[in-house]
């Protein structure tokens, strides 16, 4: 049976923590204990644990990491390999540390998963307003009005369509900063 990659934006890292420190207290090792939950995992290099006792799947799953990477990565991977490298520096007892550090990394992913919840409804309401000036247009030129010849001719129409611009591209910066400075607090 061929083993499958398995695709690295796509792991929960609190449930391999987790794992890792059951196996842990089952008896077995900590490069043992990484790598059969790595291996299980679908990592191809499951077995492998660097001289900091960090997991190569857990390095690869970092280095891999895009742009837009899945919260689980993101938030469970630094925290997780910290704890790999301080159990291994101070001969802290791995299973206790890496259980604390599965529910933080869950209490975060639950946190981002609501944080995004949260912010759904205000991120729709703003690009729906974004649009209303040209559903505002349309419908004008549907009445019969010549809004944009009126808007593009000289004088006030072009001021009034100037400032509706500025107006409209100021609203956008503004919501969206508003809405990073959010899940960026979050």
């Amino acid at each position: 049976m061929k083993k499958q990659k398995r695709r690295l934006g796509h792991v929960d890292v609190g449930m391999l923590v987790a794992e890792t420190a059951t196996r842990m207290r089952a008896g077995a090792s900590t490069e043992k204990a990484w790598g059969q939950t790595c291996a299980r995992a679908g990592f191809e290099d499951g077995d492998a644990v660097d001289d900091v006792g960090v997991p190569a799947a857990l390095r690869r799953m970092w280095a891999s990491r895009g742009r837009k990477s899945a919260d689980d990565v993101r938030l469970g991977v630094p925290p997780a390999v910290a704890v790999c490298r301080l159990t291994r520096a101070t001969g802290a007892p791995a299973a206790d540390v890496l259980d604390a550090c599965a529910a933080g990394i869950t209490d975060a992913a639950e946190s981002a998963a609501a944080r995004r919840a949260a912010l759904a409804g205000p991120k729709a309401s703003a690009r729906m307003l974004a649009w209303l000036p040209l559903l505002g247009l349309f419908l004008g030129s549907l009445m019969g009005t010549d809004t944009l010849d009126f808007l593009l001719s000289a004088g006030l129409g072009r001021t009034l369509l100037a400032l509706g611009l500025a107006f409209e591209a100021l609203g956008i910066f503004w919501v969206r900063r508003l809405v990073r400075r959010a899940e960026r607090e979050g």
